[in-house]
């Protein structure tokens, strides 16, 4: 792989992370916001919409992380192509390619951790195993590692431009 090919693959694995990262978030908003009494007067429909919202969210999260796992990859490859070369021209170059893939690693763990509490949160709506009020602050958590996890992938984003 090129350093060409290599930089396209890590920006459109980045910009797909952001974006399915986000819909996770509003979705995520959305499951909370099922759960709640304004949203409709029968349990059951409240659990149906906040479990239809979560399943969403689960599978948005799943294509942020593996989108920010890609991009991690092909960070870390660019930064061992281009170590020798940029290491005695330009330092502040690669400094910032160092941090990109950083940052797109922290995207991954922290979107995984969001994924967690999403799956949580999920099996919590079932039938079974039914609670509300876990299901209600799994997902709050979610939203949050995942809004985190957007926020570093923006990051990323920044000094992946700045590197370029």
């Amino acid at each position: 792989m090129t350093i060409q090919q290599l930089k396209r693959t890590i920006f459109w694995s980045d910009i797909l992370s952001f974006t399915f990262g986000f819909l996770g978030v509003c979705f995520g908003i959305l499951s909370v916001l099922a759960l709640e009494t304004f949203w409709n007067k029968n349990d059951s429909i409240r659990d149906f919409h906040s479990f239809t919202f979560t399943a969403t969210t689960i599978c948005c999260d799943s294509l942020s992380v593996l989108s920010a796992m890609t991009a991690y990859h092909y960070g870390i490859k660019l930064y061992k192509m281009t170590k020798n070369i940029r290491q005695k021209h330009k330092p502040e170059i690669l400094k910032c390619e160092r941090y990109s893939f950083l940052y797109d690693f922290w995207s991954f763990i922290f979107g995984i951790v969001g994924l967690i509490f999403g799956i949580i949160s999920f099996i919590t709506l079932f039938p079974t195993f039914l609670n509300e009020y876990i299901s209600w602050w799994a997902t709050i958590t979610s939203v949050c590692f995942d809004a985190l996890s957007c926020t570093l992938v923006l990051m990323a984003m920044y000094y992946f431009h700045r590197g370029s």
